[in-house]
């Protein structure tokens, strides 16, 4: 069953206790409170490794996303839809028929809820007051209960609205007519069953395996006695289970004649490689180990497609000019090498498309292949010798070679030459322009 995270402000928990019995034959839920922003983070990172995704007050989202930038897991705000959100607007205008919503301060709606439509329903003479831009940190509920309390002292409004549990006995005290917002345990409850499907839909396309491909790098077999072979295999598989420790990602390593093997989820994955876009552990190898290594990722539906796909991928990273990782996804997608300027993504399959341009061009599927990928990550069909060749891991002369043989087969062009000194040849600008692919568009 699918275990749900909710960081959710201390005060508010009381909204939630009808919710997990309406919950318990499609989810766990797993209630984490707070009471200052400050403690969300210990919070998140606590109970990662325990659930399959978090749901957490709008405050809390903005402010780690403030911090962190991204989640490490599926991650969702609580929120309270624009239906719901006038239906609490006419009930509070059936009991207060004199209420001028023009001399209400709304705390929850704001340009980046584009005012939950207010503007629209309303016009711009009934507008009640709405949140200023405030920054998202520990002192935020202070912050707006000043901005409550100085409207309601200066005589500019006759009630208030918030979505912030934490002010509401303040606003109380101070004699303030308040109503504080929180969604009803039939839409918290409908929001969590949602959040469920799509982390169970998550959690079986993790299930899938994943297979690291280790190998030392610069091998002289014939100079190199057994025993340093032996000493820098015993090196690595210590190195290997350390980081297993210390990053608490347990896996499975299975030791061969030449290499090893690790034997764990796509999901672990993700995080081993910070949702592939950097090798931790070839990190950490480089650092505790006086040796190369050369690492291939493979995911897969069964071990076999698993486990060749990280041989490929370790072949790359082996001929790559850097001992860089690499990725062959289980739709045979290439990432790699991850972490470097010169990563590229494409998919390792020959298509009619390749082929047909590949016989054309008299150039490697491969090749194709990557110069696609170029083009797409650097959004451009501009290409000179020298940037092709950074890309490709390739001498300026052979990127060369290839530029010259686009050209001759008019998939190239030279737009114009750059002279960047006083002496020596100008570069050369070349766009590349491929014609219509399967999906009719030009590349």
């Amino acid at each position: 069953m699918i275990r749900l995270g909710a960081i959710i402000a201390q005060h508010s928990l009381k909204e939630l206790v009808s919710v997990p019995m309406r919950l318990q034959d499609s989810c766990e839920l797993v209630m984490l409170s707070y009471h200052r922003l400050h403690e969300t983070p210990n919070l998140y990172r606590q109970n990662q490794q325990h659930v399959d995704g978090f749901v957490l007050t709008e405050l809390a989202y903005a402010y780690l996303m403030q911090e962190w930038g991204s989640f490490p897991i599926p991650t969702y705000t609580l929120q309270i839809s624009e239906q719901e959100f006038y239906k609490k607007l006419f009930q509070l205008s059936l009991r207060n028929r004199d209420l001028d919503f023009s001399r209400v301060y709304i705390d929850f709606v704001f340009a980046q809820n584009n005012f939950l439509g207010l503007k629209e329903v309303v016009g711009a003479d009934s507008m009640p007051y709405t949140l200023s831009p405030v920054e998202v940190n520990d002192q935020i509920y202070e912050a707006v209960l000043d901005e409550h309390l100085r409207l309601w002292q200066a005589g500019k409004i006759d009630f208030s609205m918030t979505r912030m549990s934490n002010i509401v006995q303040a606003l109380t005290d101070r004699g303030v007519p308040h109503l504080y917002v929180f969604p009803s345990p039939e839409s918290v409850a409908a929001q969590f069953e949602q959040m469920a499907t799509e982390l169970s839909a998550i959690k079986l396309a993790e299930s899938r395996i994943a297979i690291g491909h280790i190998t030392i790098g610069n091998v002289e077999t014939q100079k190199e006695s057994l025993n340093e072979w032996e000493l820098r295999q015993m090196l690595l598989h210590k190195s290997l289970l350390e980081f297993s420790t210390e990053k608490k990602v347990p896996f499975i390593i299975q030791k061969s004649a030449s290499s090893f093997e690790i034997i764990s989820s796509f999901k672990d994955l993700k995080l081993l490689t910070d949702n592939l876009t950097h090798c931790l552990l070839l990190t950490y190898l480089e650092k505790t180990l006086p040796f190369p290594v050369h690492i291939g990722w493979g995911v897969g539906n069964s071990m076999y497609k698993a486990r060749m796909n990280a041989q490929s991928a370790n072949s790359m990273s082996a001929a790559g000019k850097t001992s860089g990782t690499y990725v062959v996804t289980d739709s045979d997608q290439v990432i790699g090498p991850l972490g470097e300027e010169t990563c590229l993504q494409y998919r390792n399959q020959i298509t009619d498309y390749i082929q047909r341009w590949s016989e054309e061009t008299d150039l490697s599927t491969l090749q194709l292949q990557k110069i696609l990928a170029v083009l797409a990550k650097t959004e451009s069909n501009e290409l000179t010798a020298d940037e092709l060749a950074y890309h490709l891991g390739l001498t300026v002369r052979s990127a060369n070679r290839i530029l010259n043989r686009l050209e001759e087969k008019g998939v190239a062009k030279i737009l114009y030459k750059k002279q960047e000194k006083l002496r020596g040849r100008p570069t050369k600008i070349y766009q590349i322009q491929l014609p219509a692919n399967t999906d009719g568009q030009t590349v």
